[in-house]
């Protein structure tokens, strides 16, 4: 296996990331790797850099506390300089094997549902990262990662197929797909992307596109993963309602009924990542609870 992925499992075991993708990010050709090694060649520490995107930095739990982290981060912070950018980031840029820096309580002080924060999660990554420069670059929101117990919570009794208050809730076919596109680009454009692949039309697909009807219209979509990043796990996302039909409880409905089809699949875990404010709430009604927090960090590096 990638010792590279191996790190990345074994210093942030709560991460729901998928192993293909996240081996796909980490051979990216444009990385740069700065390892340390133990005397026997093993890899107890990295940072992986893409652009002025810093993917991954950590040390094994029994390495810390002795400066590796800090020359890591300076030797980073210096190739990043080299290439010409004045900034960095930490966790998302082009892509991402993290939003950002994992934290237990949240950057952005405000009043968000309830969480129940993993107990491996502390804040000893943000307090590294915030005495050497960095700051959360969201200045008006949080970002958060949610789960949801699909073997406690309880839904009403509408499901996928089912009309609610004059909507019809059902899943989508290839021939959907052009009143989609329309539904998505003016509710969300960014998310139009995903919605073009047809593979998530095949009735073989693990991810299947929940769509909100009325008449002849697309007027919400929802797609929902099925074990696509681990066994007994699935998750909801990408939820979009069209501007003019906002207000009638589409998105919650599309939420609810999503997460109970996991429910109904035997599945034991829902799981929701790199949510932000606001998304709390209308996830917050299928049971979702904040799981964990991120930094998101970022540094205006200057020439010494």
């Amino acid at each position: 296996m990638n010792r590279y992925y191996e790190l990345f499992r074994k210093n942030f075991p709560y991460i729901v990331r998928n192993e293909e993708e996240a081996l796909r990010i980490i051979n990216n050709p444009e990385n740069h790797f700065i390892d340390v090694e133990d005397d026997n060649g093993s890899l107890i520490a990295a940072s992986i850099i893409h652009k002025n995107t810093i993917l991954m930095l950590c040390v094994n739990l029994d390495y810390q506390n002795r400066g590796i982290g800090s020359k890591l981060l300076e030797e980073s912070e210096k190739y990043i300089l080299e290439k010409g950018y004045d900034e960095v980031s930490v966790g998302v840029g082009d892509n991402y094997l993290m939003p950002g820096i994992p934290m237990a309580t949240k950057p952005f002080e405000e009043q968000l549902k309830e969480a129940e924060i993993y107990k491996e999660v502390n804040n000893n990554a943000y307090d590294f990262f915030l005495k050497r420069g960095y700051f959360h670059a969201w200045t008006d929101a949080n970002c958060f990662d949610m789960r949801a117990d699909l073997t406690t919570v309880k839904f009403p009794n509408p499901s996928i197929g089912d009309v609610i208050d004059g909507v019809t809730y059902r899943f989508a076919t290839l021939a959907d797909l052009s009143k989609i596109i329309a539904c998505t680009d003016d509710a969300h454009k960014e998310f139009s992307q995903y919605y073009m692949n047809e593979d998530l039309y095949l009735p073989s697909s693990d991810q299947k596109v929940l769509i909100a009807t009325i008449g002849d219209d697309v007027c919400g979509t929802l797609m929902i993963s099925i074990e696509t990043e681990a066994k007994g796990l699935g998750s909801v996302g990408c939820t979009a309602v069209a501007h003019r039909y906002r207000g009638k409880h589409i998105a919650v409905n599309m939420v609810v009924l999503g997460t109970k089809y996991l429910q109904s699949l035997g599945l034991k875990k829902g799981y929701l990542g790199y949510t932000y404010s606001g998304l709390d709430k209308m996830y917050g009604y299928a049971g979702y609870k904040i799981c964990l927090y991120y930094c998101m960090g970022h540094k205006k590096l200057k020439e010494k």
